[in-house]
Formats: C-alpha cells, structure tokens, sequence
C-alpha cells in the first residue's frame, strides 16, 4: 500500500482489464488487478493516447450478413415455389421408375430446404443487428506508450470518466518533462 495518495483513480468496467483499478500518482501509474499488480514510473512513460474508436470491420460484416439475409429471404419463395412445380410434373408424368422416385425426393427436399431460408434470413439479420449495435456503441482505448512497447487499456463505449483519466496523466507526464 502507498503512503501518499493517487491523484487519480480509475476502475475498469470492461474489457480484457475489467475489474483491474488505474491509479495515478505523483510520480507513478499503478495497474492493479485480481491476479497481478504492475507500477510504471512516469520517467519511463513516452506518451499517453486515449481514443474513441469504431471497428470498421463489424460494419462491413454487418452489411454482408445483411445482404445475404435478404437474398435468402428472397430465393426462399420462389425456389420452394419452382420445386413444387417441377415436383408436380414428375409426378403427374409418373410411370413408377426409380429415377422419378429420386427426381421426386431431390424435389422434395431442396424445397423444404428452400423453406428454411425465411428463418436463416432473420437469424442473419438478428446477427447483422448485433454487430451494427457492436459498431455504433465504439470503444474507449487508452493507449500507454514506453520506448520500446505499449499497453491499451479498452473498454466499451464512449468512457467520459477514461478520457479524464488519461487527460490528467497526461498532465502529470508534461509536469515531469518540465
């Protein structure tokens, strides 16, 4: 435990860090965690980044899941509709051969499977919500930079309290560099 007291305190409610606590000092940034704590002098700190970013790839699979949603939506009736016709064919030109037996199962079951389109359409789509929810809530990053690595603290969403917690880390990093 520390003598003096941080200037700052922040505790992380998500993300590969959720449930760690950043704590500022005057002279140090401690992350302290369930399993690990680790201090970082200042001295050693280059540059502190905080960031509110979308992931650009959970749109594009939003629109591809959504495109492929609709597209399944709407083969499904007409497919299904296309098979009962040819289906109705074989069987009205029936002579009882085993190729019209098969003609009639194949039929049969690219039907039943063109039915089955409707309900994976709106499951694609439930997906395509999800990740189009996924991108408009972004992510909080902040970034801490030393001489040769960097760590990232995320978290989901847009985190006020984050960004003034690496505002005044960084006010802390340029009081030192003075």
């Amino acid at each position: 435990m520390s003598v003096d007291p941080p200037v700052a305190s922040y505790d992380v409610a998500s993300g590969a860090l959720r449930g760690a606590r950043l704590q500022l000092y005057a002279n140090r940034l401690v992350l302290g965690g369930a399993n690990v704590t680790e201090t970082v002098p200042l001295a050693h700190l280059a540059s502190v980044r905080i960031a509110f970013e979308r992931d650009a790839r959970k749109l594009g699979w939003a629109v591809g899941l959504l495109l492929a949603a609709l597209v399944l939506g709407a083969l499904s009736a007409p497919l299904a509709a296309w098979m009962q016709a040819l289906q109705a064919k074989v069987s009205a030109s029936s002579t009882g051969e085993s190729l019209e037996s098969v003609l009639l199962s194949s039929f049969s079951a690219i039907g039943h499977l063109a039915r089955l389109f409707v309900p994976l359409a709106w499951l694609l789509g439930a997906g395509a919500g999800a990740l189009l929810f996924f991108y408009w809530l972004g992510r909080t990053s902040l970034t801490l930079a030393f001489a040769a690595t960097e760590r990232v603290c995320a978290v989901l969403g847009r985190d006020a309290r984050l960004t003034d917690f690496a505002e005044l880390l960084g006010d802390q990093l340029a009081a030192r560099k003075d």
